[in-house]
């Protein structure tokens, strides 16, 4: 299976329109407290634990996986696709083209 993809400026979109979107920043705590989207949660993927994440979360959710580029997030959307998640989406060109597209940033002072 291969996984979905959505742009940054798509998911903005999806947010404003449903309100409830599990976005899922991969990035390191470090870079993720420098720039960060306001929806995300961060769950480095050093430290990223799919079996953890499945017993946490329902696998019919749909979880947008995001990292700086998008190499980092496909990893992490693999990983939840394997275990058993069936709706899991990589933000293509992750950060990077969030602040491109000129969307809200949470960033560090």
């Amino acid at each position: 299976m291969s996984i979905k993809t959505i742009t940054p400026a798509e998911l903005s979109q999806l947010h404003q329109t449903s309100g409830a979107v599990t976005v899922i920043d991969v990035r390191e705590p470090d870079e993720f407290s420098e720039v960060s989207a306001p929806i995300a949660k961060n769950y480095p993927l050093s430290r990223f634990d799919p079996a953890d994440f499945a017993s946490k979360h329902d696998k019919l959710g749909k979880f947008f996986m995001l990292c700086r580029s998008g190499q980092r997030s496909l990893r992490a959307a693999q990983m939840l696709e394997a275990q058993g998640f069936g709706s899991v989406f990589n933000v293509t060109g992750g950060m990077i083209a969030w602040e491109s597209a000129g969307l809200p940033v949470i960033r560090k002072k």
